[in-house]
Formats: C-alpha cells, sequence, structure tokens
C-alpha cells in the first residue's frame, strides 16, 4: 500500500498504545478449556454488568445478521448461527491514555479481523478505517445508534 492508503501504524506493527480489557461473552461448551481471566479495570463497580449487557446485544445483532445473511443467501436460517453458538465470543473494549502519547498516534496498528463476523460500536475519536480488496483505504463513519458488522 502506499501514499494516502498507507496505514498509519508501522508495518509490521508495534506494541499498540492502547488498553484492551477483554470480556468472554455468552454460554461456551463445558468441554472447552477457557482459561482467559475475565479483566476489570480498577475503581469501575458496574464494569461486569455493563459488558455482559452490551456483549449479549452484540452478539444478538451479529445472530440476526448472520440468519439473514443466510435466508438471503437461500439457505437455512441458522446455517451460520448453528456454527457461532458456543463460540469464543469476546466484547474488546479499548482504552487509551489520551495525556501519555502526541496528537496522531495510532491507539490500534493497521490489523485483519479473521472472525466470521466483526462488530464495532460508534468510536468517540476518529481514526477508523477499512480497507477494500484493492487496497484503497475508506474512513468509516458509524452513525448514532448504530453498530458496524
Amino acid at each position: 500500500m502506499t501514499g494516502d492508503d498507507k496505514p498509519m501504524s508501522k508495518q509490521p506493527p508495534e506494541k499498540d498504545a492502547k488498553w484492551r480489557f477483554f470480556w468472554k461473552i455468552g454460554e461456551r461448551p463445558p468441554e472447552v478449556k477457557d482459561e482467559f481471566p475475565q479483566t476489570i479495570p480498577e475503581d469501575v463497580p458496574e464494569w461486569e454488568s455493563h459488558m455482559n449487557a452490551w456483549g449479549n446485544h452484540m452478539i444478538n445483532a451479529c445472530f440476526l445478521a448472520a440468519e439473514m445473511a443466510a435466508i438471503g443467501m437461500g439457505l437455512e436460517k441458522n446455517t451460520f448461527t448453528s456454527r457461532m453458538t458456543g463460540g469464543p465470543h469476546l466484547l474488546a473494549p479499548t482504552a487509551s491514555d489520551l495525556l501519555k502519547y502526541e496528537i496522531g498516534t495510532a491507539f490500534a496498528s493497521f490489523h485483519y479481523d479473521l472472525n466470521f463476523i466483526t462488530i464495532h460500536g460508534k468510536s468517540r475519536y476518529p481514526g477508523l478505517y477499512l480497507w477494500t480488496r484493492d487496497k484503497k483505504k475508506l474512513p468509516v463513519s458509524i452513525p448514532e445508534g448504530c453498530l458496524l458488522l
């Protein structure tokens, strides 16, 4: 990628200038060893209830979109969701220390999401981009009250 289509972050990516608070969402099969600890930031007593509520809303949106995609492709409604059930769904809110880094710092490096569906909420700050298959960089603007899948 060159010119305006090149990512802001260095390639290969360096360590991101952000914190991630991974939160497991949904039931997992009992035979699955799931040893990732739930991460709870200090001084946020309502963290668990907020993460569970928001995470379940997001998973429900993904399941609905997967059902709609299956129906639209002429497949059985549960073609995708039957494979998503019990999956390792993670809510991964991001925090950034804006006093620690200079303006223009990339808080999340260029990366690929390898999931069947990735869902993203609206950010309070600009800088979310996607790249088309022909490697053209496009800014992402998520309208208020909407999610990007």
